[in-house]
């Protein structure tokens, strides 16, 4: 979570944007596909091109990637590294969020109810006005990004209620609800403070 909002509870740590943010991002030894497997030891190495999605620009970069050990080969899926150290968030190999401009939009969301698309709107004005190479992703691909980024975050016991206990159905910000679109809502759908 973000620095002004952990708990003395709290043990996972933040990490801040490196800067400058390297050409090529490196594997590690922590990379995942998407499916959550590993990547497929032995394996040569690629390069891949991705964009990086900052509060004031995008730039493209390389990332480092390896087959991914469980998905057919030519459903062409690689496992990538994980970029927290860095203070980046790793959503698909192709597109890359920095911690910052994620923790931005949960700062604006809890300090004065900014909704996805006031948000992105804002950001991509920004771009425009800093000659950004790149666009900003649209409405969809931002809120994705953001509830798997919100997803990772150990957030689980910071939540409390005198009256349910640990990790409590509902939580209200402020006076604010967050939630999924009804069209988004399925059985494997959980509330954020679902560890």
């Amino acid at each position: 979570p973000p620095l002004w909002s952990r708990l003395q509870t709290d043990t996972a740590p933040s990490f801040a944007t490196v800067r400058p943010i390297p050409k090529v991002l490196p594997i590690g030894e922590d990379a995942l596909c998407r499916c959550g497997s590993a990547a497929l030891m032995g394996s040569t190495v690629q390069l891949m091109t991705c964009t990086i999605y900052g509060t004031v620009g995008a730039e493209q970069v390389q990332i480092e990637v390896r087959p991914c050990s469980t998905c057919r080969p030519e459903a062409r899926q690689f496992a990538g590294p994980d970029l927290r150290e860095l203070g980046l968030f790793n959503y698909n190999n192709r597109r890359v969020y920095t911690h910052e401009l994620l923790n931005r939009f949960s700062t604006s969301m809890l300090a004065h109810e900014t909704p996805f698309h006031a948000f992105r709107t804002v950001v991509q004005r920004g771009y425009e006005e800093n000659l950004s190479a790149h666009s900003f992703v649209g409405d969809d691909a931002f809120r994705t990004a953001w509830y798997s980024f919100r997803r990772i975050q150990h957030l689980g016991d910071s939540f409390q209620c005198t009256t349910c206990g640990d990790n409590p159905r509902a939580i209200i910000f402020d006076g604010v609800t967050a939630s999924f679109n009804a069209k988004h809502r399925t059985s494997t759908l959980t509330p954020p403070t679902t560890v």
